[in-house]
C-alpha cells in the first residue's frame, strides 16, 4: 500500500494529503458539535442495535468479548443520556 503512494506523481501526493486534513478537519469539528438530547439519545439506540447485529455475526471470542463491553459502554450513556432528560422533563424518545 505505501509502495503505491511512494509511485505517485508529487502533485496527486499533495491532493491526496489536502483531502486526508479536509476530512479529518470536517470529522474533527463533528465530533465537537454537541448533539440535542433526543438525537444523543436516539444515537445510542441506533449504536446499540447496531452492536447487537454485529454480536449476532460474530465468531471470535475476543471480537465477542470487546462487543459485550462496547455495548455496556453504549448503555451507560444512553442511561445517562436518559437521567438527563427526565431531569429536564423530557418523556418517550425513542
Amino acid at each position: 500500500m505505501m509502495e503505491a503512494a511512494a509511485k505517485r506523481p508529487p502533485a496527486l501526493q499533495r491532493m491526496a494529503r489536502a483531502l486526508s486534513a479536509d476530512r479529518q478537519e470536517r470529522l474533527d469539528r463533528e465530533a465537537c458539535q454537541v448533539l440535542p438530547l433526543e438525537e444523543q439519545l436516539r444515537r445510542c439506540l441506533w449504536q446499540m442495535r447496531q452492536n447487537q447485529m454485529c454480536f449476532d455475526l460474530e465468531t471470535e471470542p475476543e471480537l465477542i468479548d470487546a462487543l459485550i463491553y462496547e455495548y455496556q459502554a453504549i448503555q451507560s450513556r444512553y442511561r445517562y443520556y436518559q437521567r438527563k432528560a427526565r431531569a429536564q422533563g423530557l418523556r418517550a424518545i425513542l
